[in-house]
């Protein structure tokens, strides 16, 4: 059936290519299927409202951190009555996210916001899939595409991105559309495909910085063929393949100018009102090397401006790290940075155990396949591509993101799935294509059933319910549960008279206010004297919060004891009763006075000072806490206790720290110790502050 669909015959080929536009179809379906209960992911918000002051106004000052092509397309979906009011004068992200989270939540129809949004992302994405399986069927047959594109609409994870408007999906598969139209290039280096890859790399470029460790390789990979045309027409030849690159890479960065309006600087009168000066955002990168190559970009206006900022920003959060964190990987939490086997966990736990299967069949039948050299050279470049990809991951001390930021993998995957499809049916083995079809029937049956895709685990750690238990990262949630939460809220907690308490970091106010969710902080306000840490009522906490953890004094038996599970919503629990814990009033005031400082702008060192003493003696590990207690001793004059403070975080051994922010602490003791002007010294950037 294959080969006679590859033949000329233009019935056949129009049948061919129907075919995988039906399959992109079906995995927008299933996508839908897998996503229509989901609310807002917490960083949706800020991505649709910069998208439509993008194309709105031009101006690129707002969530610099991801390059503008989904931003940009939703932006043009979002309806004409759509409110974006007066922006303030922003300073810091977090004065930025409340703007952003008040504009969606309070100003506009947020659930009519999200429906018209997430239609886009799938018209997107799924124009992406058809040109992957039509680059496919180019370059290496169409039973390859088709299997990728198979492969694609049963993995959970990437249905689980297609709608959401973050970067990371679209990240995948524009990272598949360069290897393949790479692999195409590196054959035959015709005009025509150095302009389809320049248009893949513009793409790949605008939906994600991470895309630079996949582009460096796959050009790695183009750079070979380029230098092996000697063989074939001299060093003539080799130049003629390298100018061809070159014009294919400077394409792909034309279209990320063309993405930025072609300006340098974020906005249309020529200023860059970012929430933090360019200038801090660079000295906040600690690695000498990547420092320096941002400022010489910045310097020779090399990029836009609003790109090299969120790379700036990658990079200290992604490849340097925040400071101390704990890893619950596998059921079992570590310290510091991320052991060397958390990326290939997260992915074991994630894939579907057939795809899995599938794609480790498809690199063992690769390996020896007699293949045409655009599928050598597209599986060159996947390799190298990926290779470089999972480094970047490996370097990252955290993996806070989960295996969304490991998603551009799962395409590579889906890739040699498709090509143990290519293989069997080259091979017309029939137990080679029963195998394959077992596969794919097994994946079928193993997800078809999942509810949520966002939350999908395989068999490996028990299912959904024991990822739940086995990690703790944006791949296991991200706030979609919210829609439950306020339904369970409306139908028994509203009447009781008596509060509800989230203890869950992946909320946003502004939606639960918006929702009519009459919650309440632990510490509402800074005169708080609840110093006991003594509440009545309903409590909001997460499946991770039912495992002990020995470094943040969480002893689930304790915490519990006083209180009953009354529903459990997927990762969301609802607990009733009293809760007894100084270390959650501690926390919440640190919180409180990260919000008097960076939200209202508050001044007053001297309370400062005072309120994070109290969450220091509870809480000396709290990174956050004890910076900025160093900072506001420093504001007032008074070394010794900020040498103190500082020297806090250095001397506690229950959370250790980042290398990068080890040395941040010694150098402000050491200034301090140097004498002069306590005044005088520069604060210390919280690590925290994203």
């Amino acid at each position: 059936m294959f080969r006679r669909l590859s033949s000329t015959n233009t019935g056949r080929r129009v049948i061919a290519g129907l075919v995988l536009i039906l399959l992109a179809a079906l995995a927008v379906l299933r996508s839908w299927h897998g996503t229509r209960l989901d609310s807002f992911t917490v960083d949706e918000p800020w991505h649709i409202v910069a998208g439509t002051t993008y194309v709105r106004g031009g101006d690129r000052h707002l969530n610099p951190e991801h390059p503008p092509l989904a931003k940009l397309w939703v932006g043009a979906w979002m309806p004409a009555d759509f409110r974006i009011g007066p922006e303030p004068a922003l300073r810091e992200k977090v004065q930025e996210r409340e703007w952003v989270e008040r504009t969606m939540f309070e100003d506009n129809d947020s659930e009519r916001a999200q429906r018209r949004a997430h239609l886009a992302m799938w018209v997107l994405n799924g124009l992406l899939l058809v040109a992957l399986g039509f680059l496919l069927w180019r370059a290496a047959g169409f039973a390859w595409a088709a299997g990728t594109l198979a492969f694609l609409a049963l993995e959970p994870t990437l249905g689980a991105h297609l709608p959401v408007v973050m970067t990371d999906g679209l990240l995948a598969l524009t990272f598949a559309l360069v290897v393949v139209a790479a692999g195409i290039l590196a054959a035959g280096w015709q005009w025509r495909w150095v302009v389809v890859f320049g248009i893949a790399t513009g793409l790949a470029l605008g939906a994600k910085h991470s895309a630079l460790a996949g582009l460096i390789g796959t050009g790695a990979v183009l750079a070979v063929s380029a230098l092996s045309g000697v063989r074939n027409g001299g060093w003539k030849e080799a130049a003629r393949r390298t100018g061809k690159l070159a014009a294919g890479v400077l394409l792909g960065v034309v279209l990320l100018w063309a993405q930025y309006g072609f300006r340098f600087h974020a906005d249309a009168d020529g200023g860059d009102a970012f929430n933090l000066a360019m200038e801090t955002k660079i000295a906040e990168v600690t690695r000498p090397a990547l420092r320096g190559t941002i400022d010489v970009a910045d310097e020779l206006q090399l990029l836009p401006r609003a790109y090299l900022w969120g790379l700036a920003d990658t990079v200290r959060t992604g490849i340097e790290g925040r400071g101390g964190a704990l890893h619950l990987i596998w059921g079992r939490v570590y310290e510091g940075r991320t052991p060397w086997f958390t990326w290939p966990a997260i992915l074991a736990a994630k894939i579907p155990i057939a795809l899995m299967a599938l794609s480790l069949l498809g690199l063992v039948l690769l390996l020896r396949a007699p293949l045409p050299a655009t599928a050598r050279w597209m599986l060159a470049a996947l390799a190298v591509a990926s290779t470089l990809h999972f480094a970047a991951l490996i370097v990252s001390p955290q993996a806070w993101g989960g295996v969304r930021h490991a998603i551009p993998l799962l395409a590579a995957a889906a890739v040699l799935g498709g090509g143990a499809l290519a293989e069997a049916w080259r091979r017309r083995s029939r137990a080679l294509q029963g195998v394959v079809a077992v596969l794919f029937v097994a994946a079928f049956a193993m997800t078809i059933r999942e509810p949520r895709l966002w939350e999908y685990h395989n068999e490996l750690v028990g299912g959904t319910e024991g990822g739940y238990r086995a990690f703790r990262n944006e791949g296991v949630d991200l706030g979609q549960r919210f829609g439950e939460i306020r339904a369970y809220y409306d139908r028994e907690i509203a009447g009781s008279g008596e509060p509800l308490y989230p203890d869950y970091w992946m909320m946003m106010e502004r939606q639960w206010r918006a929702g009519r969710v009459d919650f309440r902080r632990f510490v509402e306000d800074m005169d708080d004297s609840n110093t006991a840490g003594v509440w009545n009522g309903w409590f909001v906490n997460t499946v991770a919060d039912e495992l002990p953890w020995p470094q943040f004094e969480w002893d689930p038996a304790e915490v519990f004891k006083d209180m009953e599970k009354v529903a459990q919503l997927g990762y969301i629990g609802i607990w009733r009763g009293r809760l007894t814990r100084p270390q959650m009033r501690a926390s919440s005031l640190g919180s409180k006075v990260m919000e008097y400082l960076y939200k209202e702008d508050g001044q007053d060192f001297t309370l400062v000072a005072q309120r994070l003493e109290e969450v220091a003696a509870v809480l000396p590990h709290n990174v956050a806490a004890g910076v900025e207690l160093g900072n506001a001793y420093l504001r007032l004059g008074d070394g010794a206790h900020a040498k103190q403070a500082y020297g806090r975080l250095l001397e506690q051994k229950k959370v250790p720290l980042d290398a990068k922010v080890e040395q941040q602490l010694r150098d402000q003791i050491a200034s301090i110790e140097a004498g002069g002007d306590p005044t005088k010294i520069e604060a210390m950037r919280n690590p925290w502050m994203e």
